[in-house]
């Protein structure tokens, strides 16, 4: 008796830990790639388990809200975020990682502000493609 119960208590945890980390994984976007985006902060909330960002970007496709989540507090913290850096109404270009399945959104890999203060991961592919996006805006 005293093993099924102990079986049948362990079967439990161990799917309950499966369904926590599927909640926190990223699986859903491609960090093969790096997409540029720029646009005007909505909301900004430097949150556990992760960041939440709402940019009303403006292109091609018209005008509209993208939806982004990025790293944790103390993750953006390590690669240089700080307190204020991002504010509603400051206009920021981010990379993210896209959505495997297509679709605006995606996960925040790094940011520039309009002041030039950064944080995130820095590579030479991040660094092509903020030029590549200058170049298609004029800058």
């Amino acid at each position: 008796m005293k093993r099924t119960v102990l079986i049948a208590c362990t079967t439990a945890l161990l799917g309950f830990a499966a369904v926590a980390s599927a909640h926190h994984s990223a699986v859903q976007f491609d960090f093969t790639k790096q997409v540029p985006i720029t646009g005007v902060v909505k909301q900004f909330r430097a949150i556990n388990p992760h960041m939440q960002l709402t940019l009303q970007v403006t292109d091609a496709k018209g005008t509209r809200d993208v939806e982004l989540e990025g790293h944790s507090t103390n993750n953006m913290y390590r690669s240089g975020y700080r307190k204020g850096m991002i504010n509603a109404g400051d206009t920021i270009t981010v990379n993210v990682a896209p959505p495997r399945v297509g679709g605006d959104g995606g996960y925040v890999v790094s940011a520039t502000t309009a002041k030039g203060e950064f944080f995130g991961m820095k590579s030479s592919r991040l660094a092509d493609a903020a030029k590549v996006q200058a170049t298609a805006e004029g800058r």
